[in-house]
């Protein structure tokens, strides 16, 4: 079995439960697929985009001055904030603690593949088992 992880946000109280984006829990599973992309996403700080940034990229975009685009309720949503992938085996219970949070999975599968545009790169979303209400 393992250690498993999520990624949590203490100070919103909100989680990313790593089934319901359709990846794998354990450290090495965030690490080495596109799950572990999302925190570029997420902890992105900028008042404005350029080339290749949320607002820029794939949108015929050239360098050389900033771009206003639309509010994102994902980009950036953690910037600042005390964010970590709490293991299941931490003595912290902030794992099983975190099942009283918001899961924005959803919302961030949702805009990260607005965001990525490449097949291969996308996310799944499959909301698990634990994160459904009976």
């Amino acid at each position: 079995m393992g250690q498993y992880f999520k990624a949590v946000n203490t100070d919103k109280r909100e989680y990313i439960c790593p089934w319901c984006i359709g990846g794998g829990a354990k450290l090495w599973e965030w690490a080495a697929n596109s799950q572990g992309s999302i925190f570029t996403l997420l902890l992105r700080k900028s008042d404005e985009g350029g080339g290749g940034d949320f607002y820029g990229y794939h949108k015929g975009c050239g360098e050389g001055g900033p771009i206003n685009g639309p509010l994102s309720s994902i980009a950036g949503r953690w910037a600042g904030d005390r964010v970590c992938l709490v293991g299941d085996y931490d003595s912290s219970s902030l794992y099983n603690d975190a099942r009283s949070y918001r899961n924005i999975s959803r919302e961030l599968v949702d805009e990260w593949n607005a965001f990525i545009e490449i097949p291969d790169r996308k996310l799944e979303y499959d909301p698990c088992s634990s994160c459904t209400p009976s």
